[in-house]
């Protein structure tokens, strides 16, 4: 999914504004730039809430480090 595909599905740039507490024109260049590493870090949790993206399809090569908690302790490392 793409930075525009994931700013849409949010409801916008407007609305991605408020939720991250930036202006809309940020966003909106986002959109072709692609979201910033700790921005869509701290939108994640609400993609994954809402059903969009979980965050290991969001990040995959790095998930385990930033969100520990996600790890299966019982699963085989990769």
């Amino acid at each position: 999914m793409n930075a525009s595909e994931i700013i849409e599905k949010l409801g916008g740039p407007t609305a991605v504004a408020k939720l991250l507490n930036v202006k809309p024109p940020s966003v909106h260049a986002w959109k072709t730039g692609g979201i910033p590493d700790d921005k869509l870090i701290r939108l994640a949790p609400t993609l994954e809430k809402q059903g969009i993206a979980t965050r290991r399809e969001l990040r995959p090569d790095d998930w385990e480090q930033i969100w520990p908690e996600l790890v299966d302790p019982g699963a085989p490392s990769t």
